[in-house]
């Protein structure tokens, strides 16, 4: 049996700090921390060693991937920003990725707004923004996945590392 912690942030625009704080909060203590692009850092900068990082439409250094799959035992995860597949329009080119990834996960962000949701077998989520967040939900998130071999369960969590209870949610696999 498979069980995995992941943390997943997005949207930083400029601020290292936040990267570094989460980063340093769960570094050796989760399988696997993932940021979904628009950090606006040098994809070469140290901060991103042990981090899974993506581009975003603000990201303009060339030395970042458009998308990344992690394949894990009995978990394969997609990560993309989103911009590049039309999310602010619909969600079927974001569905097809995931789909061609046989993921179990989709991560993206470029919304700004915390949402976890599940087509098929995928579960997608967009951990919100750490920085700007946008929509009905005003904190700054960043989500702690929890999965296991009958479920993914998303939460939610403050820059203060609180969870913010709304927002979780639990999905069968």
């Amino acid at each position: 049996m498979a069980e995995y912690t992941l943390i997943v942030m997005s949207d930083s625009h400029g601020d290292r700090r936040v990267v570094e704080d989460i980063k340093a909060r769960y570094l050796g203590k989760v399988d696997a921390i993932f940021h979904n692009g628009d950090s606006e850092l040098a994809s070469k900068d140290p901060i991103w060693s042990d981090i899974s990082v993506v581009r975003g439409n603000c990201d303009y250094d060339s030395g970042y991937e458009d998308s990344r799959l992690m394949i894990l035992p009995n978990l394969t995860i997609a990560q993309t920003h989103g911009h590049l597949y039309g999310i602010n329009f619909g969600w079927d080119r974001l569905d097809y990725f995931a789909q061609e990834a046989d993921a179990d996960i989709c991560l993206y962000g470029h919304l700004h707004r915390a949402a976890a949701w599940q087509n098929g077998k995928t579960v997608f989520i967009n951990p919100g923004s750490v920085l700007q967040p946008r929509g009905e939900i005003s904190e700054k998130l960043y989500a702690k996945v929890t999965v296991t071999d009958s479920k993914i369960l998303v939460d939610f969590y403050r820059l203060n590392h609180t969870l913010f209870a709304e927002l979780s949610k639990e999905f069968s696999r």
